[in-house]
């Protein structure tokens, strides 16, 4: 009995370790981390298994410069350094890290820098390409606290009414009762 289980669980093991890494916070098997260095400059990483393609390492990293850009209420961010993983690390076994270094701004992205990505459109894009429909969303504007609040407010009250109107069980983790068959 005890061979069985631990033959289980050794293939369980394998089977885990044998897949590319998921876009995810970094864990055991890899994932993306950022620290911000200023309030509009970031350091954003991703370390990718043996499995995992660079071009996928690059795409992740691209859609965590995004989100991040968004989340702090900027539109738009520059690349101003990226270290893409060397041929040396590109073996199925060694993990694969890229870090690159972005400068965030408000506005709309200049056309003459080819190292500017638009966030909601670069986010888009990648969402499509990953086959998830996440819709991003636009950055905050920045205004006085009272006209955030009620706008929030607003914003809030608007998307539970509609929420309610296309189903009435949205905010809530109840299941769909019917009446009649």
């Amino acid at each position: 009995m005890r061979i069985r289980d631990s033959l289980i669980v050794l293939s369980a093991a394998c089977l885990l370790a044998s897949c590319a890494t998921a876009y995810q916070p970094d864990g055991i098997s890899g994932g993306y981390t950022d620290q911000v260095r200023s309030s509009s400059t970031a350091q954003v990483s991703f370390r990718g298994n043996g499995l995992t393609p660079p071009e996928t390492v690059h795409s992740y990293i691209l859609r965590r410069c995004a989100e991040l850009t968004l989340e702090d209420g900027y539109s738009y961010f520059v690349l101003v350094h990226i270290q893409a993983p060397s041929a040396e690390t590109d073996r199925l076994y060694s993990m694969k890290v890229e870090t690159a270094t972005i400068e965030m701004h408000q506005g709309i992205k200049p056309q003459h820098l080819a190292n500017a990505y638009d966030a909601i459109s670069t986010l888009r894009t990648i969402l499509a390409e990953q086959g998830e429909s996440e819709e991003p969303l636009p950055p905050s504007v920045v205004a006085s606290d009272d006209k955030v609040a009620s706008a929030n407010a607003v914003s809030m009250s608007a998307s539970r009414s509609t929420l309610a109107n296309t189903n009435p069980n949205a905010l809530t983790n109840e299941a769909v009762h019917f009446d009649h068959w």
